[in-house]
């Protein structure tokens, strides 16, 4: 099996959901080409425009491959170059890490989704490359509702690089407690935590990984906090744990949120940090499993579990190890071959 895949950006998202499992499959001698997302790659073909302004598809040189892998395909043209792909035979996967009709407006990604946008994306055609894809993977049960609904789908949970688990990588825990992130992308999730200045007050400093703008409006502080700036993936989480002790993952009860993964709790509980979260689904679902992390739904309810880890040295430390064993088997280095598995299943359905 030639598996070919597109990963959307050369970002978190591309790496979680695409290169770091390929990565992995590609030492284990799985065939496996990653075209990198820029504008001189991807496929040959040849369009004509119709007369209301839109591309038509006509010519396709097909890729000498078995199966392709596309990550959040909704420009104008994918869904026929879907179409033309499996007429040629070959196996179609679409993975989806977001449900891009319900952004948030504030969200940065909002604007290339919106169908009033003027760019050729849009989250109505991601539906519809989704309905013509062999398979649709996504990164929870939430997102195979919205976009496998004609049943040919499969759940793959985001994981972490093995690397991340090594001792070695981890630096000794930062007082205070913080979050990992940015309003470009969570414009109105920090507004869950607003409450946390008491904690300030009471002198447990509170941190930011990323650039920080806005946070002071959003959780209504006296003051602007202290903030990494812009950090690289690869460092990511070693700088969640060299920054602070306690992390927030505040989640806004929205659609969109309903749908997110549990990402940022895996990457704090790979480095030994315990998190306090908002109660969607999957939050819930790696607190039951893994019997780590705190749910706060009110901002009482998010100081009270904040200042119980700031405070308590002894229960700290146990989330902290209940954590980093929990995820001694949550990485791609274990978990890559759900990724063959999910892309074999394509080529049995386009071959039957």
């Amino acid at each position: 099996m030639r598996v070919v895949v597109f990963p959307a950006d050369s970002a978190a998202c591309g790496h979680n959901r695409i290169v770091w499992p390929s990565n992995v499959l590609q030492a284990q001698g799985v065939n496996i080409y990653i075209v990198p997302p820029k504008g001189d790659t991807g496929f040959l073909i040849k369009t004509e425009e119709q007369p209301d302004g839109s591309q038509r598809l006509i010519q396709l040189t097909a890729p000498d491959c078995d199966v392709v892998v596309l990550q959040r395909p909704s420009h104008e043209l994918q869904p026929q170059l879907i179409r033309a792909l499996r007429s040629a035979g070959i196996a179609v996967v679409v993975d989806m890490d977001d449900d891009m009709s319900t952004v948030h407006p504030g969200n940065v990604a909002f604007r290339n989704y919106h169908t009033k946008s003027r760019t050729p994306f849009s989250w109505r055609t991601a539906f519809e490359a989704c309905k013509e894809a062999t398979l649709v993977t996504t990164s929870t049960t939430a997102l195979q509702k919205t976009y496998a609904k004609h049943g040919r789908g499969m759940v793959l949970d985001n994981f972490i690089p093995e690397v991340v688990l090594n001792p070695d990588f981890v630096q000794p825990a930062a007082d205070g407690f913080g979050w990992a992130g940015t309003l470009k992308s969570h414009p109105d999730d920090l507004h869950a935590a607003r409450g946390v200045q008491a904690l300030v007050d009471d002198g447990f400093p509170l941190r930011i990984v990323g650039d920080g703008k806005g946070v002071k409006e959003a959780l209504k502080l006296n003051r602007d906090v202290e903030a990494t700036g812009l950090v690289n993936l690869d460092v990511w989480c070693k700088t969640i744990a060299a920054t602070y002790s306690v992390g927030m993952v505040p989640l806004a009860p929205t659609v969109f949120n309903t749908a997110k993964s549990r990402l940022k709790g895996i990457e704090h509980m790979a480095v030994g940090v315990p998190w306090v979260a908002s109660p969607r689904a999957e939050y819930r679902r790696l607190n039951r499993e893994s019997g780590c992390g705190f749910l706060a739904d009110t901002p009482k309810e998010w100081v009270g579990h904040l200042r119980r880890l700031l405070t308590d040295e002894v229960l700290r430390k146990e989330q902290a190890e209940m954590g980093r064993e929990f995820m001694k088997d949550q990485t791609y280095q274990a978990q890559a071959w759900r990724w063959q598995e999910a892309w074999t299943r394509a080529l049995e359905i386009q071959r039957g």
